[in-house]
């Protein structure tokens, strides 16, 4: 890559470019979740809780908020809304009351079948191949794998890859 005349230029930014994609991906979601009666970060969290539920996981708190990159307590806002919604009940774990768990109730189960249209709606609304977005993915992902000291999977400096129990947590997105 051409180092610009100016390193301070906005444009020469990638984090500029980041912030913009990212903003301008949340914002082809909103009309696509509203009628759902999400909002972008209430869909991922939905998103995880469906992924652990198929795969018979239990969600807890922390272990979400380690996978969506969040603090626990900007997590619960969310969490509280969702549960005001319907659709997600937090319980304390009878083994441990110190941890929150995560489960979906009834009708944020049945929610996933609405959700199941979201991704092609997102991929004509971007305007991109599945393709360029999946190299938009791929580059993402490797940028955070790097924010967070990690490549390939490994954790570096005491980091762990996946969830805050330290066992490998699934990506909770998939494209788009």
């Amino acid at each position: 890559m051409d180092q610009p005349e100016d390193a301070l230029a906005l444009e020469a930014q990638v984090c500029f470019a980041l912030s913009a994609a990212a903003r301008a991906m949340v914002a082809l979601y909103r009309p696509i979740l509203e009628p759902m009666g999400l909002t972008h970060p209430q869909y991922l969290v939905m998103l995880g809780l469906w992924e652990d539920t198929r795969a018979g996981r239990t969600t807890t708190v922390t272990g979400l908020a380690s996978r969506l990159y969040l603090d626990p307590g900007t997590l619960s806002p969310l969490l509280k809304r969702l549960e005001h919604q319907g659709l997600v009940e937090r319980r304390r774990a009878l083994e441990d009351a110190r941890v929150v768990e995560l489960h979906l109730t009834d009708a944020g189960t049945d929610l996933r079948t609405e959700a199941l249209k979201v991704p092609a709606a997102v991929v004509e609304a971007a305007g991109l191949s599945l393709e360029e977005l999946e190299r938009v993915k791929s580059a993402s992902d490797a940028v955070i794998e790097a924010a967070h000291g990690r490549r390939d999977g490994v954790a570096r400096d005491g980091d762990t890859a996946g969830a805050a129990d330290g066992s490998a947590a699934a990506p909770v997105a998939a494209i788009p």
